[in-house]
């Protein structure tokens, strides 16, 4: 009966879990796989093998190929967990310590909360739960200790820091079965004394990798606490689990299992409804963007709003791809460039949406670069969906030898393989030029170099392309959606000019309309420029409104005008490098 209850109980966590992850965690799991690319070839098995902690990287890369598909995150990490508590309930009975498989999961809540961003440690964590598990299921005193003993080395080359976890355990187990300090003092000398082997006589590599693996997080990076915490927990609990083997804190059989499944539940429930993730939406829209999904953005901002900076960039891309940048204009929250590119390349999906917008706005020497950037800056110096990118750049610009060699590598990576293949034609240079997208792509190249930083000279760097080829609308939204959130009238008319005769969209009008009253231009130019009728009309009740209603109330009859945008809405900072 005991036996069924710690199975329900397992079954209802894997289930839980899998559900949290998949509500909070899925697109950032989703994104994270970019940052990881698995490859079928020899020499990446070879290397991994040789490194410490390589073998867990290995699967690690492996499965997270799947993230990519809904659920799959949530089942694969919800499995993995599963796995990890039941080794260590087994282990801890092992320790003679009597205890539900809830005091046994206890540990598993902590690896939920705390998200890192890759399944490393928690491949590692189960490396060294089954290991610990099975050293306690050898009886033979002599055989458990050789056993135990290589054990730690494997577990230190295959998925180091396990070794330190493993060596801990056994210590708990051989304390808590018979007393044997010399094995509790050899095991933990064997963990200790390991990394500092390795790298004076194995492996040419810094004190921190020799000790902790270098595929746990950024070697940049401060190493996360978090990840020492979760290390540390398992041995926590093992001792408090015997501390407690001979106490009943509840004798009712029947209230211990009322409060054991309402406690479970209970938790379950805080994760799944409390966790509140800020940058969700964020990499929710860059799973849609990948796919050019960009009405999905659209419709869930809708819906929702946006929360963010990164997210609103998405929202403006898409807006942008769907035609709508300007109609949208008044209806989006407006931050000036942060909301229209990013302004630093500090984190990973500011390097893609830097890349993903000069793109589209055909400014594509600047896509290659913050591509490169991010591909070399990226944890493993690898990322796939910039590689893509780097790819697609290459086409455009002829350098088919470079556009190659990054095929070549897709080729390796099963999940990207289809696409890397599919391209394969284009390093023909004839039948490249034949290609609808990168002859549109040709088409908008500026003629003369630009030496503008996107990043630090935004209106200018876009001006250039605009110079170069007045043709590219994207780039020309981009630009006066740029100057009209800064309130810049002085600028938007001289961008505006040049389009006297064309028509023009109705935010260029409301605005056109605010230069005539203020005497920028004259109503024959306003006639020239082509201001509808009823958009003058709509100014001029804007105009005698402003007098006699209060602010909300202009909102209400207003708020869908650039006029009243500019009168009431407030004007974002501009950045320094900007001005």
């Amino acid at each position: 009966m005991k036996n069924r209850r710690n199975l329900i109980i397992l079954l209802i966590f894997t289930i839980g879990s899998a559900l949290f992850i998949d509500l909070n965690f899925r697109y950032w799991y989703a994104f994270m796989e970019q940052y990881m690319m698995f490859q079928t070839t020899d020499a990446y098995l070879v290397r991994h093998l040789g490194e410490v902690g390589g073998v867990a990287e290995y699967a690690t890369e492996f499965l997270s190929m799947a993230f990519y598909y809904p659920l799959c995150a949530g089942v694969i990490i919800s499995l993995l967990l599963a796995l990890t508590s039941w080794a260590f309930h087994r282990f801890i009975s092992a320790c003679g310590a009597k205890c539900s498989m809830l005091f046994a999961l206890a540990p598993a809540f902590l690896v939920l909360c705390f998200q890192q961003e890759s399944i490393a440690h928690i491949i590692t964590l189960c490396v060294a739960l089954t290991a610990a598990m099975a050293y306690t299921c050898i009886k033979p005193d002599k055989i458990r200790y050789v056993v135990g003993l290589a054990a730690i080395v494997a577990t230190y080359q295959l998925a180091a820091p396990a070794h330190f976890v493993l060596a801990l355990l056994i210590a708990i187990y051989e304390i808590a079965s018979s007393r044997r300090y010399a094995v509790v003092a050899s095991v933990i000398a064997l963990s200790a004394l390991l990394p500092l082997i390795a790298m004076n006589l194995l492996y040419p590599m810094p004190l921190r990798e020799a000790f902790l693996s270098k595929h746990l997080a950024h070697p940049e990076a401060a190493f996360p606490t978090a990840l020492i915490v979760m290390g540390l927990a398992y041995p926590a609990v093992a001792i408090v689990a015997y501390a407690l083997r001979d106490k009943e804190l509840i004798k009712s059989e029947q209230l211990r299992t009322r409060l054991t499944f309402g406690t479970l539940i209970a938790a379950l429930a805080a994760c799944i409804l409390l966790k509140h993730d800020l940058m969700e939406q964020a990499y929710r829209y860059d799973y849609y963007a990948r796919e050019g999904e960009w009405q999905k953005i659209t419709d869930h901002y809708h819906h929702n709003g946006v929360r963010g900076f990164e997210a609103l960039v998405y929202v403006n891309l898409a807006a942008s791809y769907n035609g709508t940048l300007l109609s949208d204009f008044t209806y989006t929250p407006q931050f000036g460039i942060e909301g229209l590119y990013p302004t630093d390349v500090k984190f990973y999906i500011q390097n893609i949406q830097a890349s993903e917008v000069a793109w589209r706005i055909g400014h594509v020497n600047t896509a290659q670069r913050t591509a490169f950037i991010g591909t070399l800056g990226s944890r493993r110096s690898i990322q796939p969906r910039l590689m893509q990118r780097l790819v697609e750049s290459y086409l455009v610009t002829g350098e088919m030898e470079v556009a190659e060699k990054f095929i070549k590598i897709l080729e390796s990576y099963p999940r990207l393989r289809k696409w890397a293949t599919a391209q394969r034609p284009l390093l023909d240079p004839d039948v490249a030029a034949a290609t609808d997208w990168i002859a549109q792509k040709r088409a908008l190249a500026p003629t003369t170099d630009n030496m503008h930083d996107m990043q630090k000279a935004f209106p200018l760097a876009v001006e250039a392309l605009i110079i170069d080829r007045p043709e590219n609308k994207a780039a020309f939204d981009y630009l006066m959606a740029f100057t009209l959130a800064y309130k810049d009238l002085h600028n938007f008319l001289s961008y505006i000019r040049p389009m006297k005769g064309k028509p023009i969209d109705k935010l260029y009008q409301e605005a056109l309309c605010v230069c005539l009253a203020v005497g920028e231009i004259t109503e024959l130019e306003a006639v020239e420029f082509g201001v509808d009728e009823a958009v003058q009309k709509r100014f001029a009740s804007f105009s005698q409104s402003m007098q006699r209603l209060d602010a909300e109330s202009m909102r209400k009859m207003y708020g869908d005008t650039y006029f009243y945008y500019l009168q009431y809405v407030q004007t974002p900072q501009m950045p320094v490098n900007e001005q």
